[in-house]
């Protein structure tokens, strides 16, 4: 059989994600020919790794107008009108779906070997007041019998550049099965939703508001929007596809990272290191930053980097002449040894900062400091202190194993310390004052993704910024130039530029294309901790004074003013409906 596929492609961040890349190389036996056309432009790289895996046939890029109907309207006016019915059947995809989860090869021959439809669909929409009855079109398969006839023809031709995705809903997808079906053509949908319960949900499509149903089916592709609209159920999801399938979930987890924001509550629970086989030579190269501000505690780090399996350079920064004396007796002369003196501004940061043009030659950084906590610093600054080095410096050759083994991974940060758990210190209250700071070192990057940190409540960060990355991953924040000025002197007040970048770690590896890891302690404490800690302060009962800038200022004040009415009016109907029913 000669089959066609036309795939079109859009990503807003101008990405080829990992998914799509999948995708095709499953889909592509099934197929004597592939189009991809994309809807976005395509970075160098993406359009190697189309090419260079055979996986495509030929790629158009065009822009955005008129959505995906407009694009398969152009992708067959540019193959040519009368090349179509030289193929057995055309399918008509779209990028906006995980899979396939399970094999879809029988699937697809079933449905091709059916003598009595024409034209097929994964997933049909029963009919509602709004629409009748119709194929979902983010996968349409139309047989010869349909290629060949002029109404295929009069259909695409008319297709307009629509720029409201709702008039194409309206006029193309909710239409096409309807004008097929008028012409005489039957179709059939892989899975009849028509034969479906819909109790429960809110809206009979299933691809978007039932998605467990959607995988107990066993219908090889579930939609991308289908997990941020079921956030709640969207870590089962994936466990399902990960127990039941060989689908790489790594997949989901990277493109809903990248389309969205890399810390949604879902997400994290995949973000945890994975168990790593056995460590490998590298193919990258190391560089250490260790800056030691308590000498006495250099020896502690230095024994867990002699037992290091890999090769590093070690870069030590200091604040005085007679620490970096010191440090030389302690360490003695070595190759692969260079120690700073960058003064007593930046606490660790500013120092890594300023080693731009060493690191800049590396693949891999690791960053650590001598922590301590002068105030507290048996239960807060040693306790603190030993779980950074258990979870990020000892494991370290596990981590580098794991940059090796997925190239999209640019930051690996430890999981929140024990004492933050026991005491409730990192507030929503405390990170909204962070806000500002993080949002002008965003802008003064010059980063390209939108983000506003004074709409997030808390961040993902990694405590006492110990950290592996990527250089590329962290790029910006090196080439940003910070001078000392920008920096407050000691003693160091809270809500500094300091406590901003340390919380920005993620957000700039994510803007930069690469999600993060979790490096798990290896101290076990029952969540119940977190629950009795988080909701049995006093503080977090409901409050009687609203300060509304911490809840959007002018339009947070207005929201308000309208949601709360109405919630208490809702209340009190409730009330009364159960008091005299």
């Amino acid at each position: 059989m000669k089959r066609l596929l036309i795939y079109v492609h859009y990503n807003k961040n101008q990405e080829v994600s990992p998914h799509v890349l999948y995708q095709l190389k499953k889909m592509r036996p099934l197929f004597s020919q592939v189009l991809v056309v994309s809807n976005s432009p395509l970075p160098e790289q993406g359009l190697q790794d189309l090419k260079g895996q055979a996986l495509v046939d030929q790629v158009w890029e065009r822009a955005n107008s008129g959505f995906d109907f407009a694009a398969w309207r152009d992708a067959m006016k540019n193959l040519g009108w009368s090349k179509l019915e030289e193929f057995d059947s055309l399918t008509l995809m779209n990028d906006t779906c995980f899979g396939p989860i399970w094999d879809f090869t029988p699937h697809f021959l079933g449905m091709e070997a059916d003598e009595q439809i024409d034209f097929w669909g994964l997933t049909n929409f029963r009919a509602t007041k709004e629409f009748p009855e119709h194929l979902q079109s983010y996968f349409l398969t139309f047989k010869k019998s349909i290629l060949q006839d002029q109404s295929f023809f009069d259909f695409w031709q008319n297709v307009q550049d629509y720029e409201n995705v709702q008039d194409v809903i309206n006029h193309y997808e909710s239409g096409v099965t309807t004008y097929f079906l008028e012409r005489g053509f039957q179709y059939k949908a892989l899975f009849d939703t028509t034969q479906e319960a819909t109790e429960g949900m809110l809206h009979p499509d299933f691809t978007y508001y039932n998605p467990r149903r959607i995988l107990e089916v066993g219908l090889p592709f579930l939609k991308v929007k289908a997990l941020d609209a079921n956030q709640s159920i969207a870590p089962y999801l994936l466990d399902t596809i990960q127990t039941q399938s060989d689908y790489p979930i790594d997949l989901i987890v990277y493109h809903m990272s990248m389309v969205n924001q890399p810390d949604s509550p879902y997400l994290l629970g995949q973000k945890y290191l994975s168990n790593l086989r056995e460590f490998r030579p590298l193919k990258g190269s190391v560089a250490i930053h260790l800056h030691v501000f308590y000498t006495d505690l250099l020896p502690e780090f230095l024994t867990v980097f002699e037992q290091f399996p890999f090769a590093f350079d070690l870069f030590l920064t200091t604040d005085t002449e007679a620490k970096k004396a010191e440090i030389l007796e302690k360490t003695g002369q070595q190759d692969n040894q260079e120690v700073f003196v960058t003064g007593n501004r930046g606490r660790d940061l500013f120092p890594m900062l300023l080693l731009k043009e060493r690191l800049a030659g590396y693949d891999y950084v690791g960053h650590f400091h001598t922590k301590k906590s002068k105030e507290a610093d048996f239960w807060a600054g040693e306790s603190w202190r030993r779980e950074l080095i258990q979870m990020l410096v000892e494991p370290s050759a596990a981590i580098l194993t794991q940059f090796e083994e997925q190239p999209n991974i640019g930051l690996v940060i430890a999981d929140i310390p024990s004492f933050f758990r026991y005491n409730r210190i990192v507030t929503a209250w405390n990170e909204h004052q962070m806000a500002a700071a993080m949002n002008q070192l965003w802008e003064d990057m010059g980063l390209s993704k939108i983000i506003d940190f004074a709409g997030m409540d808390t961040f993902v960060m990694s405590y006492g910024s110990f950290a592996w990355f990527r250089y590329e991953a962290l790029k910006p924040l090196f080439d940003l130039d910070l001078q000392a000025e920008a920096i407050p002197e000691e003693p160091l007040p809270q809500n500094s530029i300091l406590h901003a970048m340390e919380r920005l770690l993620v957000y700039i590896a994510w803007n930069q294309g690469y999600d993060f890891r979790i490096s798990p302690s290896p101290r076990i404490l029952t969540p119940f901790v977190d629950n009795k800690l988080l909701n049995l302060n006093g503080d977090l009962h409901p409050p009687t004074y609203i300060d509304f800038n911490y809840m959007g200022g002018i339009k947070g004040a207005f929201k308000y003013i309208v949601l709360g009415p109405a919630r208490a009016i809702k209340y009190i109907l409730k009330r009364l409906v159960a008091k005299y029913s």
